[in-house]
C-alpha cells in the first residue's frame, strides 16, 4: 500500500516538475522591463509532496513519505508586487487528514507573457485525527501549528491575456514548533502509539483557472501620448 502511494506521489511530482521547467524555458523578451499589469488569478490545483510533519514519537520514522494535495488559490498583482491566500488539504482515509490556510506575499514579473511567482507564505497547519484508521482514533482535538514557507511558481494565461491560467508550483514549508500527539486503539485497551507534529513538506502542483487583468495605467498613457 506505502509503495503504491510512494510510486504515485513520485509520479505526480516528476510530471509537475517538468510542467515547471517548460512554463520557465522562454526566452527573455524585449520588452522585460515593462510594468506588468494589474491582475488576479483564481486557481485551483493538484499535487504530491514530501511529508516528514509527522512521525513515530519512539522511533522517528515518518508516518508517510508522500502525500496528495489538492487546494485553491487566490493571488492578485499591482505591477510586479504580488499578495494573496490559499487553502489546500490532504484528503485523509478514516482521518488522518490535514488542513493549511496561509497567506502570499511576493514579486511576480512577467516574461513574454510567463507570469514567473516567487512568493512567500505564512500561516496555520491543522493535523486532523493522526494515525486514524478503522481501528484506532487520536485523543484530543486537533492541532494547530503556525508554518513558514516559499513557493516558486510559472503561470500563464490561454489564450495570450485570456481569462483561463495554467501553472506549476514548487513549493516548500516548515512548521514552526512541534506537538506530540496520542491514537489509542478500539480493540486492544491500553495499546497506544505517540506522534511527534512538526517538521517540513516540499512538493510539486499542477493548477488551472481563470485569471482577471487590466492594463497597467501607465502602459496606457505611454501608448496614448505616443499617438
Amino acid at each position: 500500500m506505502l509503495s503504491r502511494e510512494c510510486c504515485s506521489a513520485d509520479g505526480q511530482m516528476r510530471a509537475a516538475g517538468w510542467a515547471v521547467l517548460l512554463l520557465l524555458a522562454v526566452p527573455m523578451p524585449a520588452r522585460a522591463g515593462e510594468p506588468a499589469d494589474r491582475g488576479i488569478s483564481m486557481s485551483a490545483w493538484a499535487g504530491a509532496a514530501v511529508d516528514r510533519t509527522v512521525s513515530a514519537a519512539d522511533s522517528g520514522r515518518a508516518l508517510h513519505d508522500g502525500v496528495p494535495l489538492v487546494g485553491a488559490t487566490t493571488l492578485g498583482n499591482i505591477g510586479r508586487l504580488a499578495m494573496g491566500g490559499a487553502v489546500d488539504a490532504t484528503p485523509g482515509v478514516n482521518g488522518d487528514g490535514r488542513l493549511s490556510l496561509g497567506l502570499l506575499l511576493g514579486f511576480q514579473p512577467e516574461l513574454d507573457g510567463t507570469r514567473i511567482q516567487l512568493l512567500g507564505e505564512a500561516g496555520r497547519h491543522r493535523f486532523s485525527d493522526v494515525g486514524g484508521s478503522p481501528f484506532a482514533h487520536q485523543l484530543g482535538p486537533d492541532t494547530w501549528l503556525p508554518y513558514a514557507g516559499v513557493r516558486l511558481g510559472a503561470a500563464r494565461t490561454v489564450p495570450a491575456h485570456g481569462m483561463f491560467e495554467v501553472g506549476a508550483w514548487l513549493f516548500g514549508r516548515y512548521d514552526l514548533g512541534n506537538a506530540t500527539v496520542t491514537n489509542v486503539s478500539e480493540f486492544l485497551p491500553g495499546t497506544r502509539t505517540d506522534y511527534r507534529l512538526g517538521g517540513w513538506m516540499c512538493g510539486v502542483a499542477l493548477q488551472g483557472g481563470l485569471r482577471l487583468e487590466a492594463a497597467d495605467p501607465r502602459r496606457t498613457e505611454e501608448m496614448m501620448a505616443a499617438r
